[in-house]
């Protein structure tokens, strides 16, 4: 268990506390022991540390086992209205281990006994331990205590399941098959080399799939996580409380990142952000793990989304079909650090067809921000450097996000002008198919003769100064981001 022990002062007390050790696994099983504890008895966090602190041993073989046999069975329905445990069922009990465990136990046989068994069940969220030992239908209450045991460390392991943390246990774990050619993996994986480092490992094991949200479907598993339990806590407890709440017409990914950055907005603190990560995984008819993603969000990603206008441009889905998707979200595609600009040409060619309505705002903030990331990155422009702590700390970058919000205000008006190009939608979109192929084919020089000879038709247009400057601006003299700029101009003869 990741409750560190350190003796103050050389003495022997010990300064107990509930914190994370930066390995993802093992920190994604802490945060749903925290939201175990939270959902069954109402603890929050601090009250948790509290309890640690002061009675580690009733909640580690008492209140631990009691509360996950109960949720396991209230959420996957083995049993109709099963009885809570009361927070203070342990009140006036021992410290000692085995009396608490004992006393858990009797409290377990008398409320959540079902054909001889312990009624727990590998249904969903509990269902990638479908092969694991005390959920086996077969597997009845004497045997099942003794798994517990087991895991909890009160007996001897005897089960290999326990004896080696591998693909047995859970399959995010590796298997000594797969890696048999390493001499050091059983080693690694030993169960006593894992207790020396994390005491009591096996709860934070059979508690991982507890600290993730069934975002958009039970198969689907999402956690949004910082190396900092606390503030990982918050996030995903609002998460949950915005996605209980959701409309019809709110989406997810949208609810996601609202709990994320309203915490960070709280805190200020750009440094969370940068350090957070967005794990997901599905899990398949045969307890596969499959799409495992772990997305860490950059630093330049960080200081742009920490702008709400910027983010909620950017947070859109919209209809580029692009291999065998065609459904994107450009937030999630952004923090990924992947490029816009090819979802963005698909989305406006099947606008173009009228294969799907044009999302003109999203796309115009997407494609003037690529163009000024790319145009900072070519001239090699450094932030300014700041003292830690001070007031600037947490403005790193923002010359690059007001550059953008002022390009986007600007190129907004003048690329709009070119819908002045002629009365007939017709006419428009023929312009508009000829400046994609030339954007598809990477030709500035056809762009650009196509675009002249379109406005040498158009005297008025062709005269504006202001216009011509912006084209000038962006696309003649511009070999870095020009086909940013240009789809654009090839949006607004789309519509918007």
């Amino acid at each position: 268990m990741n409750i560190l022990m350190q003796q103050t002062n050389g003495s022997r007390q010990q300064d107990i506390k509930l914190e994370f050790t930066g390995n993802w696994f093992i920190d994604a099983g802490i945060l749903g022991f925290v939201n175990l504890m939270e959902e069954v008895y109402g603890w929050d966090l601090d009250t948790l540390q509290e309890m640690i602190a002061k009675e580690p041993e009733k909640l580690c073989y008492g209140y631990f086992p009691l509360a996950y046999i109960y949720y396991n069975i209230l959420k996957t329905e083995s049993i109709k209205d099963p009885k809570k445990p009361s927070d203070n069922i342990f009140q006036n009990s021992t410290n000692s281990k085995n009396d608490i465990f004992d006393k858990c136990w009797e409290f377990v046989k008398k409320n959540y006994l079902k054909e001889g068994r312990v009624a727990l069940s590998s249904k969903y969220p509990f269902f990638y331990f479908h092969n694991f030992l005390f959920f086996q239908p077969r597997r009845k209450e004497d045997k099942q205590k003794k798994d517990f045991l087991q895991i909890l460390g009160l007996e001897k392991a005897e089960a290999e399941a326990f004896k080696y943390m591998d693909r047995t246990f859970n399959k995010f774990l590796p298997s000594g098959e797969k890696f048999s050619n390493i001499s050091y993996t059983e080693s690694l994986l030993d169960a006593p080399t894992l207790e020396r480092i994390i005491p009591l490992f096996g709860m934070f094991i059979l508690t991982f799939p507890l600290a993730f949200l069934s975002v958009r479907s039970e198969k689907d598993n999402t956690l949004f996580y910082s190396p900092d339990v606390e503030f990982t806590h918050k996030v995903n407890k609002k998460l949950k409380f915005l996605l209980e709440r959701k409309t019809k017409n709110e989406s997810i990914f949208d609810l996601s990142w609202k709990a994320v950055v309203d915490e960070i907005t709280e805190k200020k603190s750009q440094w969370a952000l940068e350090n957070m990560y967005i794990i997901t995984y599905k899990i398949g008819g045969n307890q596969e793990i499959l799409d495992v993603e772990y997305i860490g969000i950059p630093k330049l990603q960080a200081s742009v989304l920490l702008d709400d206008t910027i983010r909620e441009h950017l947070n859109r889905e919209v209809r580029a079909v692009i291999g065998p998707k065609e459904k994107w979200w450009l937030l999630e595609e952004f923090i990924k650090g992947k490029p816009l600009y090819p979802i963005v040409l698909s989305h406006v060619n099947s606008a173009l067809n009228k294969n799907t309505y044009l999302n003109f705002q999203a796309c115009l903030s997407s494609l003037i921000i690529e163009a000024n990331i790319l145009n900072a990155r070519s001239k090699n422009i450094k932030v300014k450097r700041s003292v830690l702590f001070s007031d600037d700390y947490f403005d790193n970058y923002k010359y690059l996000v007001n550059k953008i919000k002022e390009d986007e205000r600007y190129s907004s008006y003048y690329s709009s002008l070119i819908r002045h190009i002629s009365d007939d939608d017709e006419i428009k979109k023929r312009i508009a198919r000829e400046l994609i192929t030339a954007l598809r084919a990477m030709d500035k020089n056809l762009f650009l003769n196509i675009l002249l000879k379109n406005l040498n038709e158009k005297k008025e247009l062709c005269s504006n100064n202001n216009f011509n400057k912006w084209i000038f601006e962006k696309i003649i003299e511009n070999d870095v981001s020009f086909e940013r700029y240009g789809l654009v101009l090839a949006m607004n003869c789309v519509g918007g």
